[in-house]
């Protein structure tokens, strides 16, 4: 008896799945066979470029360094990166990429930490006499001042 019941659930789901997708069609939705205009038909998801690189940087494709510095130009200038990197799909974590290259400073290749440099100031490298950190009525003055 649970059989039947359970076979008639499912038949009941099925049925009413392909006459949504019929009268969506007859009323001249989206084809949900089709991809839309632009799209590939792949089972691969869209990723974003922090992903694209992530991938290559654990497949071995590019180093470490390199993967550094094409995360810094997703976040800052996407339009220096090579194309295989390229997305139309927002990256989320930027703070953590960035967090990422200060802690890993030493790591990066003296040519990458010029260019990144140009984007992500390394920890401990800030040309003001006072640090980020200090929020002391001084350098709170100080800061006024400097506005003003």
């Amino acid at each position: 008896m649970r059989y039947a019941i359970l076979a008639a659930l499912v038949a009941t789901t099925i049925l009413t799945g392909c006459a949504a997708r019929e009268q969506a069609a007859d009323a001249g939705a989206v084809d949900f066979e089709a991809p839309a205009e632009g799209e590939s038909d792949s089972d691969e998801p869209h990723l974003s470029s922090l992903s694209l690189i992530e991938i290559a940087m654990s497949e071995g494709r590019i180093d470490y360094s390199t993967g550094m510095l094409y995360k810094t130009y997703s976040l800052f200038d996407p339009m220096s990166l090579p194309p295989e990197y390229e997305s139309s799909v927002p990256s989320k974590g930027g703070t953590a990429v960035i967090l990422e290259i200060q802690r890993n400073w030493n790591r990066l290749a003296p040519d990458d930490q010029a260019e990144i440099g140009l984007y992500i100031e390394p920890i401990g490298q800030q040309d003001d006499e006072t640090s980020l950190d200090d929020v002391t009525p001084d350098r709170l003055e100080h800061e006024r001042t400097r506005l003003d």
